[in-house]
């Protein structure tokens, strides 16, 4: 599932997997020897499965399905990183005023008991999907490992939606990455990454509607493409899907809860970058 190559004239590894968290991965790590970024790669590439297989919805053995068969049934004991990571998305919905929504229809029939570590569900019909959190999460695991590898550059690509720079690019002083129209595949706008995250979500000719507004209980068709840039992986992944839905005036309101660096929202149709 994975895979890296060393180039030596340029002290740099390629790690990729084609599928991981629904989407293909590449990362390049810059400086140090062969060994201290083979180490770091194979240490970051075996905590992304571990995770992949402990938040996958769509896997009957995940963690997060046996949570969507049996928590209408009896109370869930979950361990204490999934437990954080559900204490984590709960505020998220709070502070994203209830349009971060793992449940993408009503957070407040999940019922977490603080004292037992549990999760339960009052109506039958909920279930949470972890895939607005995985990817931002997953990034933040792996800045963790780079660093603790000493590695002082490098990117970190889920396809194209979600990236992680460390450092800056061995030849200028960030990391260049363009954002491009989905329907005409031209680049909209550049960010410049040095230290920091971004995320982006939008619809596209192949998923035209494929994000739900947890409060309406309909599917956004609005052509448009939100970036966020941050210091933090999971703030950026949270609040892309949340401007995504939220209503335009609520945008400057939701963000006061949050330290961004950047904020891009771009209306496909009428080519307006706010």
């Amino acid at each position: 599932m994975f895979n890296s190559k060393y180039y030596a004239p340029s002290g740099m590894l390629h790690g990729s997997s084609p599928r991981i968290m629904g989407t293909k991965l590449d990362a390049l790590l810059i400086g140090g020897n062969q060994t201290v970024l083979e180490d770091a790669w194979n240490e970051a590439a075996a905590e992304i499965e571990r995770l992949h297989n402990q938040l996958n919805c769509f896997d009957p053995e995940s963690a997060v399905s046996r949570i969507n068969r049996e928590a209408f049934h009896a109370p869930v004991p979950v361990d204490d990183e999934l437990w954080n990571i559900l204490v984590d998305c709960q505020r998220y919905n709070t502070l994203t005023e209830g349009y971060f929504d793992i449940t993408l229809s009503d957070f407040n029939k999940v019922q977490l008991s603080e004292a037992t570590h549990t999760i339960s569900f009052l109506d039958e019909g909920i279930s949470i999907d972890l895939g607005g959190y995985g990817k931002g999460y997953a990034l933040q695991k792996m800045q963790s490992i780079f660093q603790f590898h000493g590695i002082e550059k490098a990117l970190v690509n889920f396809g194209n939606s979600s990236v992680l720079a460390i450092g800056s690019h061995p030849h200028g002083d960030y990391w260049p990455v363009g954002i491009e129209n989905p329907y005409t595949h031209e680049t909209v706008y550049s960010v410049k990454l040095f230290d920091s995250s971004l995320s982006t979500s939008g619809n596209s000719p192949q998923h035209p509607e494929h994000i739900k507004n947890p409060l309406t209980g309909e599917y956004v068709s609005e052509r448009k493409i939100v970036s966020i840039v941050s210091a933090n992986p999971v703030d950026a992944e949270i609040l892309t899907t949340a401007l995504m839905v939220a209503p335009s005036e609520q945008t400057e309101s939701i963000l006061q809860s949050f330290d961004i660096q950047e904020k891009y929202i771009y209306n496909i149709l009428t080519d307006h970058k706010s």
